[in-house]
């Protein structure tokens, strides 16, 4: 607000939410073309992610090879999709583009819905902040089951489970130590150590 815009202060100002179907028509009409595949739907809101870099897709790709590599040798794979940088859409105002999810296999639909999500991954180089404050309490309320924070700087892996209706987690787990190995929820016969995700 400025002192150029007298009385504003007094009026019932409040934002423009967004639902899914106007975000994706404006994606399909080409207006995010300058961001491409950077603008994401939050809380109804456009947000712009930041570009991202050759560390951050290598580290989600390198996830992606051990948890799906996993899945095929304990013959599992089929159950489940794997995707990258692909749009989760939660209600209406949410369509976040996880780093990383697992999926039931679904078949009629042209996006993943939460109820599909086994698992959600997001890389934090840049964005540890926004993936804790923002990303955490929306997967949580969502349902999602197993959420997981991987910072390759760090060398550390945060684990959320248990999701609460009020955006928190009943259980979360920090891994740094590089001779663990972890067993996601949705298959719990399958151990992945640190340094295959990193």
């Amino acid at each position: 607000m400025t002192a150029s815009e007298p009385g504003l202060e007094d009026a019932a100002v409040s934002d423009f939410l967004f639902d899914f179907d106007a975000f994706e028509q404006m994606d399909q009409a080409g207006l995010f073309q300058r961001a491409w595949g950077r603008v994401q739907l939050i809380e109804g809101r456009l947000l712009e992610m930041a570009p991202t870099s050759s560390d951050h897709g290598d580290t989600s790709g390198e996830a992606l090879f051990a948890l799906k590599s996993a899945a095929i040798t304990a013959g599992i794979a089929a159950d489940f999709r794997f995707l990258i940088h692909a749009t989760l859409k939660i209600g209406e105002h949410n369509a976040p583009e996880p780093d990383l999810m697992i999926v039931r296999t679904f078949t009629g639909r042209k996006y993943a819905e939460a109820a599909d999500a086994v698992l959600v991954v997001e890389v934090s180089i840049s964005t540890c902040d926004g993936d804790l404050k923002l990303r955490a309490p929306l997967y949580a309320r969502a349902g999602v089951p197993e959420f997981w924070v991987i910072e390759p700087e760090e060398r550390r892996l945060t684990i959320f489970r248990a999701p609460q209706p009020n955006g928190s987690w009943a259980s979360t787990m920090v891994h740094d130590d590089h001779d663990d190995a972890i067993s996601p929820l949705f298959a719990p016969q399958i151990r992945i150590t640190l340094p295959e995700l990193f």
